[in-house]
């Protein structure tokens, strides 16, 4: 009787992609309003910079932009800054893959570790507006900058 029930159980069973689990639960992310969306795209960016500026012991100078976009109720932001870069193939993992980051390792929590922010920015962006993110990133003064839609 119990195996019968089991098999019935894992009939039921199934995957969801990445992209409904966050629709089902955009506001336990921060998403839950064009609003509250705004806030918490700008402050996971500014985060990474700031964590990326701390990590190379370089004063930050941030600057951020919000802008209306192409159609009604569409917003553009962009976030500049003056950290080390991110070298060219941490770009689509870091921006377009959930808990993929470079602070699981540290002890001490300042800002966030969870490695979902900034690529949960780029995938509500592109649930909410059908559009790639585009990231820019140079790691020196002299080395080519890369840039990346990601869709």
């Amino acid at each position: 009787m119990t195996k019968k029930i089991a098999y019935e159980l894992a009939k039921k069973q199934r995957e969801i992609s990445v992209a409904e689990f966050f629709e089902r639960n955009k506001h336990i992310l921060g998403f839950g309003n064009p609003t509250r969306a705004i806030v918490t795209a700008v402050k996971e960016a500014v985060d990474n910079s700031l964590d990326a500026c701390e990590d190379a012991r370089i004063p930050p100078d941030i600057v951020v932009e919000i802008r209306e976009g192409e159609r009604e109720g569409e917003c553009l932001i962009a976030v500049e800054d003056n950290g080390p870069g991110i070298v060219e193939k941490h770009i689509p993992p870091i921006f377009g893959k959930l808990l993929y980051g470079s602070r699981f390792h540290a002890i001490r929590q300042s800002r966030g570790q969870q490695g979902i922010g900034i690529s949960a920015v780029v995938l509500y962006g592109q649930l909410s507006t059908g559009k790639h993110a585009k990231i820019l990133s140079k790691i020196g003064e002299n080395e080519p900058a890369y840039l990346y839609e990601i869709a």
